[in-house]
């Protein structure tokens, strides 16, 4: 691995001379914005003779900069974008400097009328599909439409990027914090998505896959707000979640200042049974201890999420703006019952009532672009403060009366900056930056009643990070995009009860990224190879031992190694085909292990690493497609898994015994949308996997989810819409899986009780939309510290 590395680092320092050498050529650039002075991405730049001869192209950046290099600076720029106005522009010198491009209202109506399937573009290592005026449009929440788009999946309630799993979302090029934005955020203000397959040296090394959202910037100024209200009515138990949300902006000349308060309420009972067998060494025979189990588990929450923020557009090189957040939850409990049966006591009957306090919960965002010359500078400061306790009170019935009191109480704190460097230089763009997190949690813990030790232990974590990238369109040799990114990190696990558990560790890695692209006739292809790396969340690196049951024990592991990753990708993309295949192979990969806790037969189920690798192949294909009223999006893939573990198991001669797991699991997700007249649209989306084996997880029975759609809109610009949804209508949403670790097999089959009916409504007045720039800092430090 070291000589990869080393031979990466030769290969970017002879890319740096490349770029030296070929300074001499003369460049034409300049800066692609729109009407309101936002930067435009991926706009095609043609450079032309005089009689509209071809001479060379280029795509602008993220930021809107592009660069051509000719031996002839002449003699006309040709910029073109879907939905705008094709623009020429003639060339005087080697910089054009900034170009307004002009929305085409007369295309934009007609996308709007025929309800085109969005476009999709195949870019380096990322791609990218309009939304606006296409049926992706008119699909609701933001969560709604992400599911549908290609290169994006949704498995139950989660959304994955196919192959590469959940991703981290970016809004304008801010980091999404909190995952509920995707609900308040409607279909209607998205302009574009792009899903970022094989992210750039400039991300974290535990990001996988990146969905970047650009909103639709509409014209106007003065005060402009929209009103959401929703409701989902659970039609098993008949729980209602209420929630509304709404947004204020005030818009004058350069100055941008926008708020939000969101009212959630947020109710999940589950039904869950579990079987377990445990095989236990006693006095030269085995014992079978078995447990079958019933759990009825009810989530409770409810709570205020608000923000407030302002940009300032000082001119068309130079912004900068600040966000700051508070999540506020006044109710949070949960109550469990649970009903067991086993060989040793009889029965187990207990229930358990935790309530959960948040006494402040505050994230903020600070930002500053500007551009000195072709220099573009990225700024960005991030916070994060949160604490939460929590009291568990267990009531056990049987076999004996007792009762216990678990208390556990956690707080975190986070700063983190990042700065990013961009020049075009050759044929492209040079980028190169630095980002720094420092992060520290401490929690602890404490039972009544009960021989399990108290916990007090704080874990601080500081990562200093530098990157250098290079993008470069070689025109007829393809698009090649390459970083190298190194990572110092120091980890620190302090234990205030027991110091022969603190430990310090430091790492130094360095984690290449490269991608190749090329269009072939109508056939746009990419080859990427990364690598990257897996970092348990805090919440993992604690020895806190958890009760579950009387049998049942859970404990993390403050030795928890990082989970390191090599992924290859080929995309392909063919009219309104879209083909992904991704390989993967797992070194250290964290999972849950059980081992014995004591000779009664107490399990303890611990966070752990594998020793041997795993692998895993994922082949899915996407059809986006319209046939007059009919729209369907449909993406079928199939995933296989190469992991054998070995495990202890009294039952046989050598005390081992060997587990595969390699049973492929396909699933199938059939999106069809009806757009009728009037603004009536219906959909039916259809979701079904198979059984098979996820790392060392066996999925033991198939789920299949049916969701019916009814949608209106009244007004102008469809300012007004009323939607409604009957979600898992046939109750087939079920989680059916096992693990089979030698002495100890368990059986969890888990009714999600999605069963719902979802109704929501949503006014918008004078709809100017934010320019918020602030990209963020320290994401994954904040998802890994658990925040909201």
């Amino acid at each position: 691995m070291k000589k990869f590395v080393l031979k990466m680092v030769v290969w970017m320092a002879a890319i740096m001379m490349t770029v030296t050498a070929q300074a001499k050529t003369e460049d034409v650039g300049g800066r692609v914005v729109d009407a309101q002075g936002e930067p435009m991405p991926f706009v095609s730049v043609a450079l032309l003779t005089a009689d509209s001869t071809y001479i060379q192209g280029a795509t602008s950046d993220e930021n809107g900069y592009f660069l051509i290099q000719t031996t002839d600076a002449c003699c006309i720029l040709r910029l073109s974008y879907i939905g705008y106005r094709t623009k020429y522009v003639d060339v005087k010198g080697t910089e054009v400097g900034i170009v307004r491009m002009e929305q085409d209202q007369h295309m934009l109506k007609e996308i709007t009328v025929k309800g085109q399937m969005p476009k999709t573009k195949l870019t380096g290592n990322s791609m990218i599909t309009t939304i606006q005026g296409t049926v992706l449009g008119s699909s609701g929440t933001a969560k709604e439409m992400l599911g549908k788009v290609p290169g994006m999946t949704q498995k139950g309630d989660e959304l994955e990027v196919l192959g590469k799993g959940t991703p981290i979302y970016y809004i304008n090029g801010r980091k999404m914090q909190d995952n509920d934005e995707l609900k308040r955020l409607r279909s209607e203000e998205i302009k574009s998505v792009e899903v970022i397959t094989n992210p750039g040296a400039e991300y974290d090394a535990t990001v996988s896959a990146v969905v970047r959202i650009k909103t639709v910037r509409r014209e106007g100024e003065g005060f402009g707000f929209d009103l959401m209200a929703a409701n989902e009515q659970d039609l098993v138990f008949g729980y209602s979640d209420p929630s509304s949300t709404l947004n204020l902006r005030y818009r004058h000349n350069n100055l941008d200042f926008f708020g939000m308060v969101n009212y959630w309420e947020w109710n999940n009972p589950n039904d869950v049974s579990i079987k377990q067998s445990t095989f236990l060494a006693d006095n030269g025979s085995i014992k079978n201890i078995l447990q079958d189990s019933h759990i009825r588990d009810n989530w409770h929450r409810k709570g205020v999420k608000s923000n407030l923020g302002f940009n300032w557009q000082i001119n068309d090189r130079h912004s900068l703006g600040a966000r700051v957040e508070n999540h506020n939850q006044f109710r949070a409990y949960n109550n469990m019952w649970e009903d067991t049966e086993n060989n040793l006591t009889g029965r187990d009957r207990s229930s358990q009532e935790s309530h959960n306090r948040y006494p402040y919960n505050w994230q903020g965002n600070a930002y500053y672009n500007g551009q000195m010359g072709k220099l573009n500078i990225d700024l960005n400061v991030d916070f994060l403060t949160e604490k939460e306790n929590s009291d568990n009170l267990i009531k056990v019935l049987l076999p004996a009366p007792q009762q216990m009191e678990q208390k556990s109480n956690s707080s975190s704190r986070l700063w983190a900056a990042k700065l990013v460097f961009s020049y075009p230089v050759w044929k492209g763009n040079l980028q190169a930056g630095t980002e720094m997190s420092f992060a520290k949690r401490e929690s602890s813990s404490s039972i009544t009643n009960y021989p399990l030790p108290s916990n007090d232990s704080e874990v601080k974590e500081n990562n200093v990070a530098a990157f250098v990238a290079y993008n470069a369109n070689l025109q007829k040799w393809g698009m090649l995009s390459a970083g190298l990114r190194y990572e110092h990190v120091g980890f620190d696990y302090t234990d205030h009860l027991n110091d022969k558990n603190s430990m310090t560790r430091y790492q130094d890695e360095f984690f290449p990224n490269i991608t190749w692209a090329k269009q072939f006739g109508p056939v746009q292809t990419a080859l990427s190879y990364a690598m990257r790396t897996m970092r348990p969340n805090y919440s993992l690196l604690s020895d806190h031992i958890m009760y579950i049951n009387s049998l049942t024990l859970q404990q993390g592991d403050s030795k928890l190694k990082n989970s390191i990753r090599q992924e290859m990708s080929i995309n392909a993309h063919y009219k309104w085909l879209s083909l992904i295949v991704h390989y993967e192979r797992r070194d250290n990969s964290i999972t849950q292990m059980p081992m014995a806790y004591n000779n009664e037969g107490v399990m303890l189920v611990k966070q752990a690493n594998l020793k041997d690798p795993v692998r895993n192949l994922g082949i899915f294909l996407s059809a986006n497609q319209t046939w007059g009223i009919y729209s369907p999006s449909w993406t079928i893939g199939g995933q296989k898994f190469w992991n054998t573990i070995t495990y202890d198991d009294p039952r046989t001669d050598t005390g081992k015994k060997d587990v595969t797991y390699n049973k492929p699991f396909f699933f199938f997700n059939l999106n069809n949308t009806f757009r009728l007249r009037h603004r009536w649209q219906l959909e039916a989306n259809t979701n079904i996997m198979t059984k098979g084996d996820v790392q060392n997880i066996r999925t033991l029975s198939p789920s299949f989810y049916l969701r019916f759609v009814v949608q209106k809109c009244w007004l102008k610009n469809d300012a007004l819409c009323l939607r409604a949804s009957i979600n898992d209508v046939l109750q087939r949403d079920i989680q059916n899986v096992a693990m089979d670790c030698g002495f100890f097999y368990v059986e969890q089959k888990t009714q999600v009780r999605s069963h719902r009916l979802d109704i929501s409504i949503r006014y918008t007045f004078n709809a100017t939309k934010s320019k918020y720039k602030g990209t963020g800092a320290g994401k994954t430090e904040q998802e890994r510290l658990g925040s909201n």
